[in-house]
């Protein structure tokens, strides 16, 4: 599985408890038992029940999971650190997290090199590229955040007191 992208899929395809239990939350509060019912009444079988009315009754705790997987792979470069050593398959968080790592090379060496060495390069501004890659590594998801939002914040109002 090394040097492979099911390294990077794979181990985040195991199942969340919390997004099990806030899909059996959504589905006992939002979806209504006589919906279900009156399907199997009109001569509905489970697979056409799931699919016209379950499903399009979903839409939004798929949507909250669904950000909640995407954001959880985005933000993932843990499995690319242990299982990829090729260059071409680094996610944009390894890069990132690399960048990161020759910068604070960079400026540990020349503050050890800076009595003979050029002294320009003791001054590297390590702080202001953490918070470039930061706003690199986030920019993504602010950019898809506002098409979620409709589903997102109806989803993860599930155990709300309704009124």
């Amino acid at each position: 599985m090394k040097n492979t992208v099911w390294a990077l899929i794979l181990p985040g395809l195991l199942m969340n408890g919390f997004h099990v239990i806030l899909m059996r939350n959504y589905f006992s509060q939002n979806i209504p038992v006589q919906l279900i019912e009156a399907s199997k009444i009109d001569g509905a079988g489970e697979f056409k029940i799931f699919m016209e009315m379950i499903l399009p009754l979903s839409l939004p705790i798929m949507a909250t999971i669904g950000l909640f997987v995407g954001i959880g792979y985005w933000n993932d470069w843990t499995n690319g650190l242990y299982y990829v050593t090729k260059p071409d398959l680094y996610s944009l968080q390894n890069l990132l997290n690399r960048i990161l790592q020759d910068v604070q090379f960079l400026s540990s060496s020349t503050v050890s090199q800076a009595s003979g060495g050029n002294a320009a390069m003791t001054e590297m501004p390590s702080v202001s590229i953490r918070m470039a890659i930061s706003v690199v590594g986030i920019l993504p998801i602010l950019v898809l955040y506002p098409f979620f939002q409709k589903y997102f914040v109806k989803g993860i109002t599930v155990g709300a007191v309704k009124g």
